[in-house]
């Protein structure tokens, strides 16, 4: 849910819900570096996460062809709807339980993930792969997360599932200040690319992934116990989750499921 100033909006008109973790940016030139990421052109379809009170949505619907955009709070879905955009497809609800199918291939998205839900967010647009582009927003702690290395304390889940997944960078950080109402934490946008690679099955790999790390302190082959009596892990059986790379965890899922 990243916003802009429009006129007379302010905190009597629409109620900040903290359960959809919303803080809407209010820098024009912080949006515009945003947009600008998108690398837009006049036939481009964007899908945008949690637009908000149309921010976002005012300066790329005048760059961008067609654009979805979900919206789970009705309050905020009749401000959009009162602004009339001419190439904006509206849509109320959870982008979680949201139809991607009426999508064409090779979308751009764009959103401000709110920190309670980014994780399922990703992992929901890793299984649904009709993207070419996507920026997003995050606390930045959770993007030096998604970017960390093996052997970091940070290194975990989502850093393996986004660096398998995508090619991904942080492009800039954003203060906190610039927010309304201002948040507990700086943020930073990310960019990421869909790799164009032989990859295992998204949903699978997920859970292979979950289960690797439900023991972060233990020994792999504790947390992947019939994976080692089969002989499988023996390579990596005494290291710690944390230590093996994303691609090391991509083969030892190829050997334990594919065979």
């Amino acid at each position: 849910m990243i916003k802009r100033s429009i006129p007379k909006l302010n905190k009597t008109i629409h109620p900040f819900r903290k359960k959809w973790g919303q803080n809407f940016l209010r820098d024009p030139n912080t949006i515009s570096k945003i947009v600008t990421l998108l690398n837009l052109e006049q036939m481009d379809t964007i899908l945008e996460v949690g637009p908000g009170d149309g921010a976002l949505t005012d300066m790329i619907s005048e760059k961008a062809g067609y654009i979805h955009v979900v919206e789970i709070d009705p309050l905020l879905i009749s401000t959009l709807k009162r602004k009339k955009y001419k190439n904006v497809v509206i849509h109320e609800g959870d982008i979680l339980d949201w139809d991607m199918s009426i999508l064409p291939e090779r979308i751009k998205v764009i959103g401000n993930l709110p920190y309670y839900i980014s994780s399922p967010i990703l992992f929901y647009f890793f299984e649904n792969t009709i993207w070419e582009r996507m920026i997003f927003m995050f606390q930045k702690e959770l993007a030096e997360r998604i970017i960390s290395k093996e052997g970091s304390k940070l290194y975990g889940r989502i850093s393996i599932m986004c660096q398998v997944f995508s090619h991904v960078q942080i492009k800039f950080n954003v203060s906190r200040n610039i927010f309304k109402p201002k948040p507990d934490v700086d943020s930073s946008v990310l960019l990421f690319y869909p790799k164009d690679i032989d990859l295992p099955n998204r949903r699978q790999f997920s859970s292979f992934i979950k289960q690797a790390f439900s023991q972060r302190r233990k020994k792999l082959k504790n947390n992947l116990p019939q994976a080692y009596a089969r002989g499988i892990i023996n390579k990596w059986a005494h290291m710690r989750p944390e230590e093996i790379n994303p691609q090391e965890f991509v083969q030892i899922f190829r050997m334990i499921y594919l065979g």
